[in-house]
C-alpha cells in the first residue's frame, strides 16, 4: 500500500510498504480521508522520537472496513470512524474510566501505524460506524479532545469562558462552548480564524488587545509549544476560584515559570486536559452527525497523500484562513 513514512527531521517520503498481518480482533480500513493534526507536524520536525514511535503517523481518519476479519458488528464496505487510543482495559486508570491515562496505552499513529496510508488497521472497539460518508467525520478526534476539555462545565454550562489560541482545536473548543451556552471569548493572532469566530456569536480578542483581568471562570490554553506567554495571560484573566485548563501541547522540557502567588491568592484551580475516554469520542461522532454541513467549515485545506509536504506546508505557514488540514487518500465509491 501506499503511505507517507517519517524519515529523518522534516522528512517524509511516499513510499509502498507491505500490508502486514492483521492481529486477531483487528479490522482493516481503508482510509478516505485523514486529518493532519498538530501533533504530527511537530513530530516532523522533532529530532528525537521515542525508540517505539511509528514512523506511519496520522491518528484522525474516516473510512470503509476493508476486511471486518470476523468482527460481526460490521460488514465490507460500512462506514467507519477509528478512535486512534487504544487502552489495555485493565490497569487502575482504565478500571476508573480514565482511559487516557491508561499507563500501557498503544495508539494508532502513535505506537502503532497510522493513518497517513490506504490502509488503517483498527481493534474492533475502537471502531465507530456511520450511516455514510461525511468529510466531517474526520473531526472526530479534534472534537472529542474539546469535550474532554470542556466536561468540568458540562453540568454548568452559564460560564463566562475564554479560549486562548485559535488552532484549530481553539476555534472548536470555542464553538462547543459557545453551541453549549457558555458566553464565550477566543483571542488569537490570525484576522481571518478570528472573523469567522465572530461570525458564529463568539467574541474574540485580537493577539494585542488588552484581556480583562479576573473576569473568566475559565480560561483555556490551546497554544502549547515553547512559550510562556499565554499561561501568564491565563493567570491574569481567571477570576478568583477559577479554572484554568491546558489543553496546549508544551514542548517535553519546557519549564513554566509559575507566578504561584496569583495562583495562591485567586485560589486558582489548575487542570491538565489530555485526550479523552472512549464515551466522548462517541459523543463527538454523535455531535458531528447533527451538524456535519456546519463542521465542515473547520476543514480549511484538502490535499491528496501524493501532496503531503504541501499539506505540511500549509499547516506551518498558516496563511490565510487555516484550520483542519485533510488528506484525501481513498475515493468515494
Amino acid at each position: 500500500m501506499k503511505a507517507v513514512i517519517l524519515q529523518e527531521s522534516g522528512s517524509t517520503v511516499l513510499a509502498n510498504i507491505p500490508l502486514g498481518i492483521l492481529p486477531k480482533q483487528w479490522s482493516r480500513i481503508r482510509v478516505v480521508q485523514s486529518g493532519l493534526c498538530g501533533t504530527d507536524v511537530a513530530k516532523i520536525f522533532s529530532s528525537v522520537l521515542p525508540e517505539n514511535h511509528t514512523k506511519l503517523l496520522g491518528h484522525e481518519f474516516v473510512g470503509q472496513i476493508e476486511d471486518p476479519n470476523g468482527n460481526t458488528a460490521v460488514s465490507r464496505g460500512d462506514w467507519v470512524v477509528g478512535m486512534p487510543l487504544i487502552p489495555c482495559g485493565a490497569c487502575e486508570y482504565c478500571r476508573q474510566q480514565h482511559q487516557n491515562l491508561c499507563v500501557k496505552a498503544d495508539a494508532i499513529g502513535r505506537t502503532i501505524n497510522g493513518s497517513f496510508a490506504e490502509y488503517v488497521d483498527v481493534p474492533f472497539n475502537s471502531l465507530v460506524r456511520i450511516d455514510d460518508f461525511h468529510e466531517a467525520y474526520v473531526l472526530s478526534d479534534p472534537l472529542a479532545v474539546c469535550i474532554h476539555a470542556a466536561s468540568d462545565v458540562i453540568s454548568n454550562f452559564n460560564q463566562k469562558c475564554l479560549v486562548i489560541g485559535d488552532g484549530t482545536i481553539g476555534c472548536m473548543l470555542a464553538w462547543f462552548l459557545h453551541f453549549n451556552g457558555c458566553e464565550t471569548w477566543i483571542k488569537g493572532l490570525h484576522q481571518k480564524q478570528l472573523c469567522f469566530m465572530q461570525k458564529q456569536g463568539i467574541n474574540v480578542i485580537h493577539a494585542d488587545a488588552h484581556i480583562p483581568n479576573s473576569f473568566f471562570d475559565r480560561v483555556y490554553e490551546t497554544v502549547g509549544r515553547t512559550q510562556s506567554d499565554t499561561l501568564r495571560e491565563c493567570l491574569y484573566a481567571v477570576c478568583p476560584s477559577g479554572h484554568i485548563i491546558v489543553l496546549g501541547v508544551f514542548s517535553p522540557d519546557h519549564i513554566f515559570p509559575l507566578n504561584t502567588r496569583s495562583l495562591f491568592i485567586k485560589e486558582v484551580q489548575l487542570f491538565g486536559a489530555n485526550a479523552y475516554v472512549p464515551s466522548e469520542f462517541h459523543q463527538a461522532v454523535s455531535i458531528i452527525k447533527e451538524n456535519k454541513d456546519f463542521m465542515t467549515n473547520f476543514i480549511s485545506h484538502r490535499f491528496p497523500l501524493s501532496q503531503f509536504q504541501d499539506a505540511v506546508y500549509a499547516a506551518k505557514i498558516k496563511h490565510n484562513f487555516t484550520m483542519k488540514i485533510v488528506l484525501e487518500i481513498g475515493g468515494i465509491p
